[in-house]
């Protein structure tokens, strides 16, 4: 059986959560090395588990038996171009996400239109745009779930907090998003735990419009698909929770759900 062609049902570990696998492909040991640290050390931030391969030519990377999520992928290696073997990946399996890394800004265009890159990067690395593209495929459906990226977020689990950190978490998961007055925090609930975290409300409600959420009062971001109903200007949760709905916003906020529902409800 072809890895790339099997169906992406991903392994889980003990609590369920799906292991994204992430391949290195670089023929340059020195550039091998720092990618490796970089997305390593971004992983990590996201508390999820996680599987790193690397591989010195395109040949080994289209001979393995291994899925994989996302790829990072050379253009300039001995033998198989990285564009041609990025075609082939595409061709197998179109859900992979390819980003490439270059020493010519020139190729970049060809990348994307030739092999259906997600992104690119040119040597030397930054650290800051190898995070940014991380970010961008944990939060683009990459994975089997959309998921939404908060960073400094503080989890509350049992009334305790833990330790400061990158969180990714399954938009269908998040229940609403509630500003917390004069401390320039929010709090994001979920079926069975909170975060607080430290981003405006007004940046995480332009975020989270295009996953289906909107504002229903001054302070409050709501998840559509975990609305159980609304009975006059009180908005029910799936968890029983009340979240009000202000009379001014009533109309639109109501519009933007019907039409949200309607339309991608049961795409996530």
């Amino acid at each position: 059986m072809n890895s790339f062609v099997a169906a992406m049902e991903a392994e889980r570990d003990l609590e369920g959560m799906q292991t994204i696998r992430i391949a290195l492909c670089e023929n340059d040991e020195k550039d091998l090395e720092v990618l490796k640290t970089i997305v390593g050390e971004a992983m990590e931030g996201y508390n999820l588990p996680y599987d790193i391969y690397d591989f010195k030519g395109g040949e080994a990377l289209l001979g393995t038996e291994l899925d994989f999520h996302l790829v990072f992928l050379d253009i300039m290696m001995e033998g198989v171009s990285g564009m041609e073997v990025g075609r082939e990946i595409y061709r197998r399996n179109r859900r992979i996400k390819i980003i490439f890394q270059t020493n010519y800004g020139q190729f970049c265009k060809d990348a994307v239109n030739f092999s259906h890159a997600f992104a690119y990067l040119e040597k030397p690395l930054a650290r800051q745009e190898v995070e940014n593209h991380i970010e961008a495929f944990m939060e683009s459906g990459g994975l089997s779930e959309a998921r939404a990226t908060f960073h400094r977020a503080i989890p509350i689990r049992d009334g305790k907090q833990e330790t400061k950190q990158t969180v990714s978490l399954p938009v269908k998961d998040i229940l609403y998003i509630q500003n917390l007055k004069g401390q320039k925090k929010v709090r994001i609930v979920t079926g069975d735990a909170q975060y607080i975290c430290r981003e405006p409300l007004d940046a995480l409600a332009d975020k989270m419009e295009s996953f289906g959420f909107g504002i229903s009062c001054r302070g409050m971001l709501v998840n559509f698909e975990n609305i159980r109903c609304i009975r006059g200007y009180e908005v029910q949760m799936k968890n029983g929770d009340e979240i009000p709905l202000s009379q001014k916003r009533s109309p639109e906020f109501r519009r933007k759900m019907n039409y949200y529902l309607h339309y991608y409800g049961d795409g996530r």
